[in-house]
Parts: structure tokens; sequence; C-alpha cells
């Protein structure tokens, strides 16, 4: 079950970046310039390295084939749903980057592209996380075993060294809590 626990765990310092982001956003279109571009290049990062790389990685790797071979369907089923939006989530960060690309290089109208891919990305990750915590992740802790989840945990823990490397997963962490103090107190 650790396994489940550490993904639902993740999801929450997602959702608190995703609130940071919608802050940003909306400073974003008041101001056409961010505060601090240093705080939209770590979201940046997190979402491309963290979510996708990390968080995304465990699942596509190693959790949906588990829950696969126990004989959850890919196709039409919650697994195909999951890499779609997937898929759509790297979309979103793309157009985000591109913005801020523009942004940084003083384009008008960019501003709002990054605000408007933001809330996409944010309305996509919310919705997604909620059907993986509510449907996906207790649908694998009822079909894989506990001998299953302890070797997805295990494999979760290589790919976070591999992916995002030792102590990047802490430094996340200071960044999302300094974040959260700048943008959410």
């Amino acid at each position: 079950m650790k396994a489940i626990q550490d993904l639902r765990m993740e999801h929450d310092a997602v959702r608190l970046t995703l609130k940071v982001l919608e802050r940003i956003a909306q400073k974003l279109e008041q101001q056409g310039t961010p505060e601090d571009p240093r705080h939209v290049e770590q979201l940046l990062e997190f979402f491309t390295v963290f979510v996708d790389q990390c968080h995304h990685g465990k699942e596509e790797e190693l959790l949906f084939p588990a829950l696969e071979q126990a004989g959850v369907a890919r196709d039409r089923g919650p697994i195909g749903v999951m890499l779609r939006e997937h898929e759509l989530g790297r979309e979103c960060v793309k157009k985000m980057k591109d913005a801020f690309s523009r942004i940084k290089a003083g384009i008008p109208q960019s501003a709002t592209d990054f605000a408007r891919s933001a809330r996409d990305y944010i309305s996509l990750l919310n919705q997604h996380i909620e059907k993986e915590n509510n449907v996906l992740f207790p649908m694998a802790e009822r079909q894989l075993s506990e001998a299953t989840l302890a070797e997805l945990s295990q494999g979760f823990d290589r790919i976070e060294e591999q992916k995002i490397g030792i102590g990047k997963h802490e430094a996340f962490h200071k960044m999302i809590d300094q974040l959260e103090s700048d943008y959410l107190k």
C-alpha cells in the first residue's frame, strides 16, 4: 500500500503547486510580466521533472503495466484515459513554456496565452488527480498483491533516483514550501 500512498502524497504536492500557478496566472494577466520570473521557471521545472518524468514515469513504467498484468484494460479503460491525460498535460506545459519565452521577449499577449495554458493545465490535473485518487488507486489497492505493491514501491524509489536524482525531491518540497509562503499565505 505504501506505493499508492506515496503517489497520493505526490498528488498533494502537485495540487499545492497548481494553486500557486493560479495565483501567478492571475498576476500575469494583471501586470503582463511575472513579479519573479524564477518562480515561473521553478514551477515549469517541477511540472516537467517531478510531475511528468518522475510521478507519471512511476505510473507509466510500473503501475500501469502491473494493473494490465492484473487484468485491467489499457485501451478503453482507465489506463488509456490516464495515458491520454498525461499527453495533454505535456502539451499544456509546452504551451506554458512557449508563452513564458515570449513573455521574457516582451511579446504582447503572451501573458494571456500563459494564463490560458496554465488554467487548462490546472483544470486537467485537478480532474486527473481526482480520477486517480478515487478510481485508479483504489482499483490498484484491490487488485494488486502485497508483493506487487512492495515491488512497485522499490521501483518507485529507483525511478525517483534516476529521473530526478538524489536530494532533488527534498529540494522540490523546499521550493514548494517557499512558493506557498510567497503566494498562498
